[in-house]
């Protein structure tokens, strides 16, 4: 019987060509004047997915359309749900970048390109697995339906929508979410639980312009000084999120999970090189890794008041904004958190400001049952491509599709990514190894060999 893992190697030239031409569209989903380009990727998917002859189709949406492509020849065996991204961050600071963020490279045996990680190269990889397998023996030994949609780097407001319109569609005995990284190289994992999303925006006010600060200074209240003594006030000395019932919900992690984190390799050193030499501490009491996969946050991603220009110019600032943002973990709920967000803002808030909060982002948390035939099949599979067993992991960022396909589809879900730490993901100079796209296709078709040798749930 010819072989699809002989056919990946032997097209390999030919998919890194493919894979470029991929990496060369602009799909920067959070930006209108990249609205075509980020469609004209998913008709690129359309295309490839219907070559490799798999039946597709562009589901619109109201702002970028999604590609759902099934296979169902299979009426006896399970049926899996592959989900993956196809829209990229915006690629800026520009000058950061080593080369051009959409001419992608090969260096040192990294594809450089923006959205080389996260999400294009899993994606491809995921779409020539199908390619391999029908190739080479005409069929797949189980059902497979791919959701490849071009919205998840705006937090996905239209994928639930789609995904419970059409549930019964999509109905899936697994779900492999095809994103994020392995645990080192070399090291393979199996990634059961992400931390959530609450994301907001604080605007502090005492007037409507700026006003001299040898006239006005000291007389009235400075909106910057407030917004950072508000900001200071939420966390206390030793890392701890100091917003009352911040972590009431919080689920508790067993010893023996616990346990396991601790055991794993991970290299402090090497994590502070992946983030430009910035030193790991956190909340006391915690691993560098159970900070990232087991416990919440709360951070300022952006700070912006008065005057910022060359040289002086002495205002008091009318307005102070600071954007935050809290990685939750199961347990919590984005919309509880706000509440508590809100009610100690105002309990702290200096007189003479006015300070709004607005919650702008919200993803559930996610953490799933190990114990199943997908992870027991999606592990041997990853053994069987990188000789080594996979390790349980969890992940520090989010992806807030994996909550609602458990909820709607009532399915199992898995994290399998093949990127790497370090990858730059949403930084310049992002990466993802050349190997692993040949590595993951053969990983996904060992998977579907596996799942498609069980009954269907």
């Amino acid at each position: 019987m010819p072989d699809p893992l002989s056919y990946i190697d032997r097209e390999s030239e030919r998919f890194r060509e493919e894979l470029f031409e991929f990496l060369r569209i602009p799909s920067i989903s959070a930006r209108s004047e990249h609205d075509a380009d980020t469609r004209r990727a998913a008709e690129w998917l359309l295309t490839h997915l219907r070559n490799a002859g798999v039946d597709a189709a562009l589901a619109e949406t109201p702002r970028h359309p999604a590609v759902i492509a099934r296979w169902t020849d299979a009426p006896h065996a399970p049926t899996v749900l592959v989900y993956g991204h196809y829209d990229v961050q915006p690629a800026e600071p520009l000058d950061e970048w080593s080369s051009a963020p959409f001419e992608p490279e090969v260096r040192d045996g990294r594809i450089r390109a923006r959205g080389a990680a996260d999400d294009k190269s899993q994606v491809f990889l995921q779409v020539k697995a199908l390619e391999a397998l029908l190739a080479t023996r005409g069929t797949l030994p189980l059902n497979v339906t791919l959701v490849l949609e071009g919205e998840e780097e705006i937090g996905s407001p239209d994928l639930v929508p789609l995904i419970q319109a059409r549930r019964h569609e999509l109905a899936a005995d697994h779900v492999v979410i095809s994103d994020s990284m392995m645990f080192g190289p070399g090291q393979p994992s199996l990634i059961f639980a992400m931390r959530g999303l609450a994301y907001f925006e604080l605007d502090a006010e005492i007037g409507s312009h700026d006003l001299h600060s040898g006239q006005y200074g000291g007389a009235v209240a400075n909106p910057a000084n407030a917004l950072a003594a508000v900001i200071a006030s939420m966390h206390d000395a030793v890392g701890h999120v100091a917003v009352p019932g911040f972590y009431d919900d919080v689920a508790p992690v067993d010893d023996t999970l616990r346990a396991r984190f601790r055991a794993l390799p991970f290299d402090d050193a090497a994590y502070q090189r992946s983030a430009g030499g910035a030193e790991p501490v956190g909340e006391a009491g915690y691993t560098t890794v159970e900070r990232l996969w087991t416990r919440p946050t709360l951070d300022v991603n952006g700070l912006v008041s008065g005057y910022t220009g060359e040289g002086a110019k002495t205002v008091l600032p009318a307005r102070a904004r600071a954007k935050l943002s809290c990685r939750l973990v199961a347990g919590q709920d984005p919309a509880r958190v706000g509440e508590r967000l809100r009610a100690h803002v105002e309990r702290v808030t200096p007189p003479g400001v006015r300070i709004t909060v607005r919650q702008i982002q919200a993803a559930r948390p996610w953490r799933s049952n190990t114990d199943n035939a997908l992870y027991r099949a999606a592990g041997a599979a990853l053994e069987q491509t990188f000789g080594v067993p996979p390790v349980l992991a969890a992940h520090g960022g989010t992806l807030p599709i994996a909550p609602e396909f458990e909820d709607v589809l009532n399915a199992n879900v898995v994290v399998m990514g093949f990127a790497l730490p370090g990858a730059n993901m949403h930084a310049p100079d992002e990466w993802f190894p050349e190997a692993h796209v040949g590595l993951g296709m053969k990983a996904m078709v060992r998977l579907y060999e596996q799942l498609g040798g069980q009954a269907p749930s």
